[in-house]
């Protein structure tokens, strides 16, 4: 979408609000005419003002634009991302008025609230912090949030607070193999051996040493899980993600797995890494990404807001295809997905934040889509208008 089109959106959320001056109005009557299906809807009088401004105040009550001004000032640090973050930030904030604009929500003719199953809606809620760990014998560990606790294997103390997990302060022993598990609608911090951090997004799994040893750092990854690497020029750190392999000696990234027909995406936002897989290696800077298949390693400018936004508690979906944007909510919820209408080769732009209810993202979909999405049975269920 063009600077235009996200004007005029800005411009229709005024007009609705009654808040344009003399000098946006005459913006919006220019804009207007380069897109006439906005001139059209401007110009029906029999179009229900409340019931537009009613479906505005659902998204306000999300207040998104203040958490993500928490985010923003957290990452000051980071120029360039955050730089980055506030021009999305100008996009996400207006989610309504670009879907307006982009998709024709001026037609909508049905009511949200008949669209969602009222009687399944309240026992679904959103994901927490929540993991299992597996240790070197065996045993599962349930860690969640708002824990404190000390984690025992063997001759290992590891210490669980709150969200992460702290190898930290373990100290040089024989190494135990451990496995950190994601289950759906949970994500869960580690802070490796060497310093290095990890979050994992839902349905996501890591394995690594409880201590490195020897000349390298390798961790095995599935599903989705960003990376700050602990410098150590002299043991490089390798990502084993089901036959692609990561490396890096001191960086940031994003590996997923959660994507079609076997692909692998790693975005990095700091630093250099090399990906390798059985049709070769590639070597990329800060602000690009690679898809890794069977066919080779595609390489493409990054769209760092992806790599960042899931960990910072938004679902983010600029220029993502539909059904990314609902498997990444089925998985979050803990919600089988149940599409009942073939789904258009179309990119949708904007964010939701995590901690929303089920019934305010199927009531954001359910306008930013021509699709009827409702929940029925823990299924989201997806069906044409």
């Amino acid at each position: 979408m063009d600077q235009q089109q996200i004007r005029a959106a800005e411009l229709v959320t005024k007009y609705l609000e009654n808040t344009l001056s003399s000098e946006e109005t005459k913006e919006l009557e220019l804009l207007s005419e380069k897109f006439p299906y906005l001139k059209s809807w401007l110009e029906d009088p029999d179009r229900s003002m409340n019931r537009i401004n009613s479906k505005i105040s659902q998204y306000q009550s999300l207040d998104l634009e203040k958490d993500w001004q928490e985010i923003l000032t957290r990452r000051q640090s980071m120029r360039n991302t955050t730089k980055s973050m506030r021009r999305w930030w100008a996009i996400a904030a207006s989610i309504l008025a670009i879907s307006i604009v982009g998709a024709g929500l001026f037609a909508v003719k049905h009511d949200v609230e008949s669209l969602i199953s009222e009687n399944h809606i309240d026992a679904i809620l959103p994901g927490t912090d929540n993991a299992v760990l597996t240790l070197s014998d065996g045993s599962k560990i349930i860690l969640e949030a708002g824990g404190n606790h000390t984690v025992v294997d063997g001759e290992i103390q590891i210490q669980s607070l709150n969200d992460m997990l702290d190898y930290s302060e373990v100290k040089s022993t024989t190494p135990q193999r451990h496995i950190l598990q994601i289950p759906l609608g949970g994500t869960y911090h580690v802070q490796l051996s060497d310093g290095t951090k990890v979050w994992l997004n839902a349905d996501s799994e890591l394995e690594y040493p409880s201590f490195f040893t020897g000349n390298e750092r390798r961790v095995k990854i599935r599903g989705e899980a960003y990376f700050e690497i602990a410098k150590d020029a002299y043991k490089p750190f390798k990502v084993d993600v089901q036959g692609v392999e990561v490396e890096a000696l001191g960086t940031a990234f994003n590996v997923n797995t959660h994507l079609y027909q076997g692909k692998i995406k790693t975005i990095l936002t700091e630093g250099k890494i090399k990906v390798t897989n059985g049709a070769g290696s590639k070597t990329i800077n800060a602000g690009y990404e690679t898809v890794s298949s069977q066919a080779g390693i595609e390489v493409r400018v990054a769209d760092i807001e992806e790599a960042l936004a899931w960990k910072e508690g938004y679902f983010y979906f600029n220029s993502k295809a539909i059904r990314e944007v609902l498997e990444d909510i089925a998985r979050w919820y803990r919600l089988d997905l149940d599409i009942r209408t073939p789904l258009a080769d179309k990119k949708y732009m904007g964010g939701i934040k995590k901690s929303a209810s089920i019934d305010k993202v199927c009531a954001i979909l359910n306008d930013l889509t021509p699709y009827q999405v409702l929940v029925d049975n823990r299924k989201l269920i997806i069906k044409q208008k």
